[in-house]
Parts: C-alpha cells; sequence; structure tokens
C-alpha cells in the first residue's frame, strides 16, 4: 500500500510544472553558488602557499647579502643593523588561520576578516599595519554570497515553492474530499507528499553541496558529512513548517502568504533581535573610545620615548652598544613601539574575546533561527567562527613577542643578523585544524526543532479530514 501510494504522490509531484520549474531554477542558483565558492576556497589556498613561496625567496635573498656582508664589527655595524631591521619590520612569514574542510561554504568571511596577519618589529595595529589595507568592509562591494548564506536564503523559499497548494489546492477544486474517500488513513498521502519534497529539496542542496566540496582540494570528509546532516536536519524544518501552513483552515494563496511570513520573521526578524539580547548581555566595546585610547597611546609613548629608550638598554645591559651616545631612528623608536603595544593589545584583544562571547550567546540560541544555525555550522566548518578567530589572534601576538625577542636585541646592540640567523628565524605555530566537535552543535539543535516541528504536525493531523 505504502508503495503505491509513493509511487502516485510522485508522479503527481512531476506532472506540476511549477515543482519543475521551482527544482530547475533553485538547482541552477546553488550550482553556479556551488561552482563561484569552490573555486574561490581553491584560489585562497593557492594565495596562502604562494605568500609562503614569496616570503622563503625574501629570506633566501637576506641570508645570501648577510654571508656577503660577514660578521659585524665589535662596535656594531649601521648596515648591518639596519637590514635586519627593515627584514624584520616588513618580511615576517605571513601568519595564516588555517582553512578547515568546509572552507567552500564561507570564502567571503574569510576574505572579510584577514586571516593572513603580519607580525612587525612596530606596531601592526596602527601606521605599521602590514596585514591588510585600511578600509571600511561596510563601505566595500559585498559581492556574490557565500554558499552557506544563498542555502539559507533560498532552500526556504523552494520549499513554499514546492509545498504550496499542497492540500488546499485539492481541496479548493473539490479533489481532496475523494482522496480521503478513497483512503482510510489520509495522513499517510500526506506524509509521504511532504517527504517526497523533503527529500528532492535536500537532494538538490546537497548535490550542489559536494560540488562545491570537491572543488576545494583542502575538503574534507568530516565537514562534509557535519554540513550535509545539518542541512537535512535544516530541510525537515522548513517542509514541517510549510506543511503545518498546508493543514491550515485557508485558501492556498493565504497559506503561502503565511509561509514566506514566517520565512521572513525567522530569517530577519529573530537574528535582529537576538543580535539585540547579545548586545545586552556582551556589548561591543566603543570603538570611538577605542581609537581615542589607541591616540593616546601614541601620544605618550611619543612624549616618552627617550624614557623608553633609556629603560629598555637599562633591562638590556649586554645589548647596550659600545662608544654610542645618541641614537636615531629606528633604534630610538622600538622600545617606543614596544611601550605603546602593551597598552594597545588588550584593547584589540577585547574586541575579539567580545566576539567570541557574542558567537557562543548566539548560537545557543540559533535553533530559533534555522537559516542562522546553518550559516553558524558554516563558520564553524570553515574554520572562520569568532572564538578560533579569537585563538588565532592569540597565537599571532606570542609569535609576534617572539619575533620582536630574535629581533629587537640585535638591532639595538647595533649587531644586525648573520647568514645563520636566517637559518633559526622564529616560525608561527597556527591554531589546530583537527574538527571541533562544536561543528555539531547547529545539527542537533535543529534536529531537536526538527522532531518538535514533526509532532505538531503528527497532532494537527485532523485537519487533513476538513
Amino acid at each position: 500500500m505504502m508503495n503505491l501510494i509513493l509511487r502516485a504522490e510522485w508522479r503527481r509531484f512531476v506532472r506540476q510544472h511549477t515543482h519543475l520549474w521551482v527544482s530547475g531554477a533553485f538547482a541552477a542558483l546553488l550550482c553556479v553558488s556551488a561552482l563561484w565558492s569552490g573555486l574561490a576556497a581553491r584560489e585562497l589556498r593557492l594565495l596562502n602557499a604562494q605568500e609562503m613561496a614569496t616570503w622563503e625567496q625574501a629570506r633566501t635573498q637576506a641570508r645570501e647579502a648577510a654571508a656577503k656582508t660577514g660578521a659585524a664589527a665589535p662596535g656594531g655595524d649601521t648596515k648591518a643593523m639596519m637590514a635586519a631591521f627593515q627584514f624584520a619590520r616588513l618580511n615576517a612569514p605571513p601568519a595564516h588561520l588555517p582553512a578547515l574542510g568546509g572552507v567552500a561554504l564561507g570564502t567571503g568571511t574569510f576574505e572579510l576578516l584577514s586571516p593572513t596577519m603580519r607580525v612587525t618589529v612596530e606596531s601592526r595595529h596602527t601606521d605599521a599595519r602590514k596585514s591588510d589595507r585600511i578600509a571600511n568592509p561596510l563601505l566595500e562591494d559585498l559581492g556574490p554570497p557565500d554558499f552557506a548564506t544563498l542555502v539559507a536564503l533560498l532552500l526556504p523559499l523552494a520549499i513554499l515553492g514546492l509545498c504550496y497548494g499542497l492540500v488546499q489546492e485539492d481541496r479548493e477544486q473539490g479533489r481532496w474530499r475523494l482522496v480521503v474517500a478513497q483512503c482510510a488513513q489520509p495522513w499517510r498521502v500526506f506524509a509521504i507528499a511532504l517527504c517526497i519534497r523533503v527529500a528532492v529539496a535536500w537532494s538538490l542542496a546537497a548535490g550542489a553541496s559536494l560540488l562545491a566540496f570537491a572543488l576545494d582540494p583542502g575538503s574534507t570528509w568530516h565537514a562534509a558529512v557535519v554540513w550535509l546532516a545539518t542541512l537535512g536536519a535544516f530541510t525537515i524544518c522548513w517542509t514541517a513548517l510549510a506543511g503545518l501552513f498546508c493543514l491550515l483552515p485557508v485558501s492556498s494563496g493565504a497559506a503561502a502568504l503565511g509561509m514566506l511570513g514566517a520565512w521572513l520573521l525567522a530569517t530577519f526578524v529573530v537574528p535582529a533581535a537576538l543580535a539585540g539580547i547579545a548586545d545586552s548581555e556582551a556589548p561591543m566595546p566603543s570603538r570611538l573610545t577605542a581609537v581615542a585610547e589607541l591616540r593616546a597611546a601614541q601620544q605618550d609613548a611619543e612624549v616618552h620615548m627617550e624614557e623608553h629608550l633609556a629603560a629598555w638598554y637599562a633591562a638590556h645591559p649586554a645589548d647596550r652598544p659600545a662608544g654610542r651616545s645618541t641614537h636615531t631612528w629606528p633604534v630610538s623608536f622600538l622600545p617606543r613601539y614596544l611601550a605603546q603595544d602593551r597598552e594597545i593589545r588588550p584593547l584589540m584583544a577585547e574586541f575579539d574575546e567580545t566576539r567570541a562571547r557574542r558567537f557562543v550567546l548566539l548560537e545557543r540560541w540559533s535553533w530559533l533561527s534555522p537559516g542562522m544555525a546553518l550559516a553558524m555550522t558554516a563558520d564553524r566548518l570553515a574554520g572562520i567562527d569568532a572564538p578560533r578567530y579569537a585563538r588565532h589572534v592569540k597565537a599571532v601576538n606570542s609569535y609576534e613577542d617572539a619575533w620582536r625577542a630574535y629581533f629587537v636585541p640585535r638591532v639595538m646592540s647595533y649587531r644586525g643578523l648573520t647568514a645563520e640567523h636566517y637559518d633559526k628565524l622564529p616560525m608561527f605555530e597556527p591554531v589546530a585544524i583537527r574538527p571541533e566537535s562544536a561543528a555539531w552543535r547547529g545539527a542537533m539543535a535543529l534536529s531537536i526543532l526538527a522532531v518538535a516541528l514533526i509532532g505538531t504536525v503528527g497532532l494537527a493531523r485532523a485537519g487533513l479530514r476538513a
């Protein structure tokens, strides 16, 4: 009996031209987005490799130049010191945030947050910033949306189109009483029709997702499995919600408007409300105040530049150059940058730590907005979620401390670096690239929501006999 109903419902589904048009348009849009996202992920990984190759070339050139110069004189060599300073200032190896296996889901977020940083003996937070050009991302062209964003926006609309008039249209045309009369349990027909729509919508989205993963050479099976599971729960949630609207004793047009309103509410209104709650529980620091404090730290370090210089040599007597009573740039400036960063770093870290707390808070309530839960899962799988990015910034700060500890004494003592020193440069230790169990939170939350919605549909199935 079930096979007979399944075949009948499938034939009815494919003979509706509206279903074919909705499925075709949905598949085409997702495939184009998957193609773009997969190629962007491949380009991102290739760019990281090219940056490391460029740095290796710069290190080799600096080593060869140091080998030709030879050892510095006992009193120091200004040229050797300057060469070491310029290398330490401009040619640190890039500190990459390693992309995880799902980066094809969110390449745009990677580019926006600048996960590649370059440490320096100056200050990367102010005028010596090397990681990226200073710009306001809100004023720039955002470009095409990420694949995960497009799925979160379009999949509910595709389900709306596939479920349109599922019960109401037959009821309006007088066919539904015939269906009820010929079937002892009409809810089975309805359940199978919903299952067909879940299978079609999920298959199209999963196929496009696999295309994006296939184009990314760094994708992993773990990321693919987590994403497909979350996508399945997301699809079931929206199909069950559409089924609830189909059971209402209203016209097909009114049910469609209700589903569209639910999509607008869950996709735009609920995330805005959750952001408001996050603002009250974990408010972001004031950017204006941060800029004022940053400028104050710069001014204070400049005013006390001589004191910082004297304090540094007092703390490092072995690196005090003999026969030099006065110092000019860059030696006179380096202690100033060190003192300045002691004030600026906690200020910058507060932004990253607050973003991480807000991410965890929003993730806890993301089941209220399935689209947001899906997008946050994509961030987890791509490795660009706020908690991981905050850990990356801490690792970069630790690496910058090691970089400065290696170069600053050799600059301040006017010794510079020999060829052997370039073989022992500090190297960045990135954050772990192992998959995190937190990536499953979205799938579990959406699965619980899906079970609740399915139970509600089961309780409301009496409306099928109306």
